[in-house]
């Protein structure tokens, strides 16, 4: 896989993933509020991370279900390259070019929802 380029949520920040950071990861983590006597559950967070050992969120959404729609898409784009046909020369003096793919550059924006 060659590089993609992922701008977090906030627009703040621009990972290559495939330089050194190797992992897109879904993650619920629940926010805890004290209360006198215990800890209850307040509300849980569907984020994204990227990691290259330790954990970067890069966006935060309303459920599993879109975090994985996001993650598709960010494979979606892993994928993409430039593909040229080539053509059988058909023209006097013309000659044969070869099929070719290439590399281009990707950027994924994370959504805002």
């Amino acid at each position: 896989m060659s590089e993609v380029y992922i701008r977090t949520q906030n627009r703040e920040k621009l990972y290559r993933l495939g330089g050194n950071y190797a992992c897109i990861e879904y993650g619920a983590y629940e926010d805890v509020k004290k209360k006198r006597g215990g800890a209850e559950a307040d509300n849980k967070r569907h984020t994204i991370c990227i990691s290259d050992g330790c954990l970067e969120e890069i966006g935060e959404y309303e459920s599993k279900e879109r975090c994985i729609e996001i993650i598709d898409e960010i494979q979606g784009v892993c994928g993409q390259y430039l593909y040229a046909p080539g053509n059988a020369g058909l023209l006097i003096g013309t000659e044969a070019t070869p099929p070719m793919a290439a590399v281009i550059p990707r950027v994924y924006q994370m959504p805002e929802k």
